[in-house]
């Protein structure tokens, strides 16, 4: 059966500035020596080498599987045939990256001795590992291989306020002539990095016949430019102070200016809300977080409102934007098989006439109409923003909403539950568990991939999109099993199972059976002649089974059910769910069972 590995590399050029090691060429390689169970449970930042080419030859012939790093950092290998689950080395080939201004060379590192945890799969055995090269060792690869980066944020000085949309432009103090090194316009977030190459900072007036430069390195001062002019203009001589003299492959930096610019009617766009809940303080959205709503615990599921804050322009031009997501693969956009329909402003116009003014709802997904404007989502994912801005012809004006997401798309589990009755636990059908994705919001102007910005981001979003199906439901009073669940309830009475038509007499025992992560009550009730009567509970869990006998009056009293008069009565279970589409919760769900007292 056929070992497959998969995961995510990337490398770290500052701690708030990564990059997937695109095109790269994952290797892995049989371990050999005495100390492999030590170099597999070291730090891969202790086991990092760069081979030299004749040991990366040589290594080539011990090659277990190899594959390609993709666009988002990913990778999958499978192994050869013969592979029996062992240790084995990863190796790195960079000669084969990807979008860089210099090509690459034929650099090999090993970066770990890795002892993956296998699991047993329906085609064979997989395994998950992903990392993130630490920027100490992944600037000096960067180093070899002529790749240099800028990269820092703009921010209002004494504050935290990114400034989105301005130009900083890097220069490298030289003896003859400043080298411009770059420039780049920031994120909605105030970041940008800017790369070069080491004829940047190199060139003088003889080039290419002769490069010199006085400190080996580039000495960088900036210049940060916004719509209303100079924001920020270094003296050359900050080129020559200690922090900034001879730069290495990476360079981080933080720039104030002293207000963010003006000059510009438009927002910034920026995705900051699932439904009512903001990304900040309405659920633990950070990395690491629960993904879940801080005020009552609740996962999301089902359609999602996705909103924030929407303009027509970036950078002065026309702007587009779609949202991605993350599920620990790699960022992939959402896709318009993944959309549902969203009214994301209103159109309207003066008519000169009357009514005075015409309205149209704007929808992405939705269809043109006497009352209704389609924005169709290109395949994929980006919607342009409608560029309507006058009253006399037509006017775009958002309302806050950016999308309708069908998470079910994104993360979605089916458990059957054909072989369970009430009483017992799911676990043999397998116990739903939340996953997590990231979501952002991405930017800009429209068909230009150079110009994209981050705008707004959820790292972690708990989901829960569970269906069970062939749930027991009504025990043996009218036994049924019914399909496409939120969550699993299920009751029977002992004393009529085999024949549910039977007379109680003097016991009501009540088998019951519930699941879910997000499990959050449950109440067993009798309704009929001097009721409403309870079962006592113990405390909830995600999977929820037992067994009760003991009869409650309102006043938690003890109750003989051979004292009950003699009638009909209705046995209902009730479940409460901790879920939200960020804008509503799903309705209890119910099991109910009919019995006659003799």
């Amino acid at each position: 059966m056929p070992y497959v590995i998969s995961g995510r590399l990337v490398g770290l050029l500052c701690d708030d500035c990564s990059e997937p090691l695109v095109g790269a060429t994952v290797r892995l390689v049989t371990s050999s020596g005495d100390r492999i169970s030590h170099a597999a449970a070291a730090e891969p930042k202790q086991t990092t080498a760069v081979l030299e080419e004749s040991v990366a030859a040589e290594r080539a012939s011990s090659v277990l599987g190899e594959g390609v790093v993709d666009a988002n950092g990913g990778f999958t290998v499978e192994l050869e045939k013969g592979y029996d689950g062992g240790a084995f080395d990863v190796d790195i080939f960079c000669g084969t990256m990807t979008g860089h201004r210099v090509p690459p060379k034929p650099l090999s590192f090993t970066l770990t001795t890795l002892a993956p945890q296998w699991r047993e799969t329906e085609g064979g055995y997989a395994a998950a590992w992903s990392y993130d090269i630490p920027h100490r060792i992944w600037c000096g690869i960067r180093g070899r291989l002529g790749w240099w980066s800028i990269c820092g944020d703009v921010r209002v000085c004494d504050t935290t306020v990114g400034v989105p949309g301005v130009k900083v432009s890097a220069f490298d103090v030289d003896w003859l002539q400043d080298d411009a090194l770059g420039s780049a316009v920031t994120d909605a977030t105030g970041h940008f990095r800017i790369d070069y190459t080491v004829a940047d900072f190199s060139k003088t007036p003889w080039s290419p016949w002769i490069n010199i430069e006085l400190v080996p390195g580039p000495d960088v001062y900036f210049r940060v430019d916004g719509p209303t002019g100079v924001l920020l203009q270094e003296s050359r001589s900050r080129g020559r102070s200690p922090d900034r003299q001879n730069v290495g492959p990476c360079f981080c930096v933080d720039l104030c200016v002293a207000d963010a610019p003006g000059g510009t009617d438009q927002p910034y766009p920026w995705f900051d809300h699932i439904g009512v809940y903001k990304t900040v303080t309405g659920f633990d959205s950070a990395s690491g977080g629960t993904g879940r709503t801080i005020a009552d615990n609740r996962a999301f599921y089902a359609s999602l409102r996705l909103n924030g804050v929407l303009g027509r322009l970036l950078n002065g031009q026309p702007a587009e934007y779609r949202f991605e997501y993350d599920d620990g693969s790699g960022w992939k956009p959402v896709l318009p098989a993944q959309m549902v329909a969203m009214q994301i402003g209103t159109w309207e116009r003066l008519t000169g006439t009357l009514p005075p003014v015409e309205t149209k709802a704007v929808v992405v997904l939705g269809a043109n109409g006497p009352d209704e404007i389609a924005v169709t989502p290109d395949a994929q994912g980006w919607i342009a923003v409608p560029q309507d801005n006058s009253l006399t012809t037509g006017l775009f004006v958002p309302d806050n909403n950016l999308l309708g997401l069908n998470s079910e798309t994104l993360s979605a589990q089916t458990h059957d539950l054909a072989g369970v009755v009430a009483g017992q636990s799911t676990a043999p059908a397998g116990l739903a568990i939340d996953e997590y994705v990231a979501v952002r919001m991405v930017m800009r102007e429209v068909g230009q991939p150079v110009t994209q910005v981050q705008a707004g981001i959820a790292e972690r979003v708990a989901l829960a999109n569970t269906t069970y199906n062939h749930v027991q439901k009504h025990g043996s009073w009218v036994p049924t099993r019914v399909n496409g669940q939120l969550a699993p309830v299920s009751i029977d009475v002992e004393e009529l199972i085999g024949h549910g038509c039977a007379r109680i007499q003097n016991t009501l025992t009540v088998d019951y059976t519930a699941a879910h992560p997000n499990l959050s009550s449950m109440s067993l009730t009798v309704s009929g002649p001097g009721g409403p009567y309870h079962y006592a509970l113990p405390a909830i869990a995600a999977d929820y089974h037992g067994s009760v006998n003991q009869l409650l009056d309102a006043a938690n009293n003890p109750v003989a059910v051979s004292s009950l008069p003699k009638c009909s009565y209705i046995l209902q279970a009730s479940i409460g769910l901790l879920l939200t589409t960020g804008d509503s919760s799903p309705l209890p769900i119910y099991d109910d069972i009919a019995f006659t007292t003799q």
